[in-house]
């Protein structure tokens, strides 16, 4: 193409200067002015054609360089060009523009695989400029946040500061934890930061997960170790103890030639021990159900028929105390997979707890809710008004053997929380003092 194109410049080139020959000759040569009229016009005529021919070959190439600058690949070249060299040159163009357009199809194809993937990844992810504005926030992050967008970094210390300074003092590589309450809902969020740095500039992509759910199991999980092994070893200790008192006492009741007040007196001394070592292995059984849980056997419940059954069994306490009770159920069935005899136990002790709490209060209330947020997930919620939970007893009141009440024995929640964990589901509290509590079971 282009050797037929410079074969056709050289061509007007000779042209030109044969056209400027005969001009010459015919000045010079009497006789042959006419030649030297021919020739003007031939030389004119030879630069209107070579100049024709190079500004529409830049016109095309400038035409087809723009296309590519802008992306677009739309356009198309005829090849019925008579001209044989503008014929190759738009056969050319063409096959340079579909090769962009497959390029520019396949990247178009990786950005719609790559945005899949982090839409539908389970970790939240947000990404900053360097001005910290908003380029990407994918829907993990939406769900997790119950937040539709941010528009720069700034608008997340408006939402949460806390999470904001994790954010803001977080360097590559590392890992940090912060604990925030969205939507009635403590979250444990471990948050990590990679820098990008691309052509057009240094980028911030921040992961944002939700580890409340695994914290909690792994705490469950050492809580039920200790205890394995505690039990296990007072077990072994206590039981001979028990065991030589019995016998001991037995045996005193045999001699007669004790005095008779020193053998009362041992008498009694052994049945103390016998009796306190007796309440000790009792003790211990009862903590040990906190290893006990049976793996749940799952059916389809409806929670609220669980719950209005619960309501049932507390009907004359509730009555007793003059408690009244606020029930918020959909007008739609509600069905979850879970085991009705141990989801109806937590229950139970949820509306034993709220109770207790409400004892002291003026008019005492008791608001049993279903929900289903719009994720899916069932949520069965018991709030009181009592006095409310401190902030920072709320965590602890999990913990096995915690209490605060007088005659309590601390696993009540903790077995509660397990047996949720069990239905692959959460158990929080929601409490500000004076203002009462609210326990919520996320299934």
């Amino acid at each position: 193409m282009f050797r037929r194109f410079k074969t056709k410049i050289l061509l007007h080139i000779l042209l030109i200067v044969l056209a400027i020959g005969a001009v010459v000759y015919g000045i010079y040569t009497p006789g042959y002015g006419g030649m030297a009229v021919v020739g003007v016009a031939a030389a004119i005529a030879a630069v209107v054609s070579l100049f024709y021919l190079v500004e529409k070959t830049n016109a095309e190439i400038t035409s087809f360089l723009l296309n590519i600058k802008y992306d677009d690949y739309t356009a198309t070249y005829s090849t019925m060009d008579p001209d044989q060299s503008f014929k190759q040159l738009y056969g050319a163009f063409n096959v340079i523009t579909d090769k962009f357009r497959n390029i520019r199809q396949e990247k178009e194809a990786q950005f719609q695989y790559l945005q899949a993937i982090v839409e539908h990844v389970d970790t939240g992810l947000i990404c900053f400029d360097e001005k910290g504005r908003t380029l990407l926030m994918n829907r993990a992050l939406q769900r997790l946040l119950h937040k539709s967008y941010f528009p720069d970094l700034a608008s997340i210390e408006r939402f949460n500061p806390g999470l904001f300074a994790a954010m803001e003092n977080l360097l590559p590589g590392e890992r940090q934890l912060v604990k925030l309450v969205v939507n009635s809902q403590m979250l444990q969020l471990a948050v990590r930061t990679t820098i990008l740095k691309l052509k057009n500039g240094e980028y911030h992509l921040y992961s944002l997960q939700n580890i409340s759910a695994e914290l909690e199991e792994q705490e469950v999980l050492s809580w039920q170790k200790l205890i394995r092994i505690l039990t296990h070893e007072i077990m072994n200790s206590v039981t001979p103890v028990a065991s030589l008192a019995a016998t001991a006492s037995d045996m005193v009741g045999k001699f007669s030639t004790f005095d008779v007040e020193a053998a009362d007196d041992i008498r009694t001394a052994v049945r103390a021990i016998q009796k306190r070592s007796e309440g000790l292995l009792h003790f211990t059984e009862t903590y040990r159900q906190l290893t006990r849980i049976p793996q749940p056997k799952f059916q389809e419940v409806q929670p609220a028929a669980l719950l209005d059954g619960v309501l049932t069994l507390f009907k004359p306490a509730l009555a007793e105390k003059n408690i009244r009770v606020e029930r918020h159920f959909p007008s739609y069935p509600v069905l979850i997979q879970a085991d009705p005899d141990l989801l109806e136990q937590v229950l139970i002790n949820l509306l034993k707890n709220a109770v207790e709490a409400v004892g002291l209060a003026g008019r005492p209330r008791i608001s049993v809710s279903l929900i289903k947020d719009p994720e899916g997930a069932v949520i069965l919620q018991i709030a009181d008004n009592g006095p409310g939970i401190p902030a920072d007893l709320q965590e602890q009141i999990f913990i096995p053997f915690f209490t605060t009440k007088n005659q309590g024995t601390g696993i009540g929640l903790s077995l509660c929380r397990q047996i949720v964990q069990l239905h692959k589901g959460s158990l929080s509290v929601v409490s500000k003092p004076g203002e009462g509590a609210a326990f919520l079971i996320r299934l």
